[in-house]
């Protein structure tokens, strides 16, 4: 018989696999908009690839849950987006970050609709920021 896990060894066991979907989701976010030359308006950068990450959880997994939390815009690089996504499996809660890259094209911010394209998507996992769920 197998003895049951620690909480320590729970809490580590969920940031493991969230690390492995992080990764996972980062890739297949960016070969889809890539693949589509997805293209975005630069104020809707944020709720759209918000979105994007959660319905990607959604669907690659029902036991972990995800939601969007906040976001801000690097102030002196406008095409440098920070989210941060709060999330749970049933042994633990936690925090992702999120990094955006855009490419905004040039010339189209003057002619009154600016387009932009998704360069990277990091999404990263915390060890420190999981906890055990109560």
């Amino acid at each position: 018989m197998t003895d049951p896990l620690t909480a320590k060894e729970l809490v580590e066991k969920s940031y493991e696999y969230v690390d492995r979907l992080t990764r996972e989701c980062s890739k297949t976010l960016i070969e889809e908009y890539s693949k589509a030359h997805k293209k975005f308006i630069p104020d809707s950068v944020i709720p759209q690839i918000a979105a994007d990450v959660v319905r990607w959880f959604e669907k690659r997994d029902k036991n972990v849950r995800l939601s969007f939390d906040s976001a801000t815009s690097a102030r002196p690089q406008p095409t440098q987006y920070h989210m941060k996504f709060r999330g749970s499996t049933k042994d633990a809660d936690f925090v992702i970050d999120c990094s955006v890259i855009t490419f905004l094209v040039p010339g189209s911010e003057y002619s009154g609709n600016p387009v932009s394209f998704v360069k990277s998507v990091v999404l990263s996992a915390d060890k420190t920021k999981f906890t055990r769920r109560k």
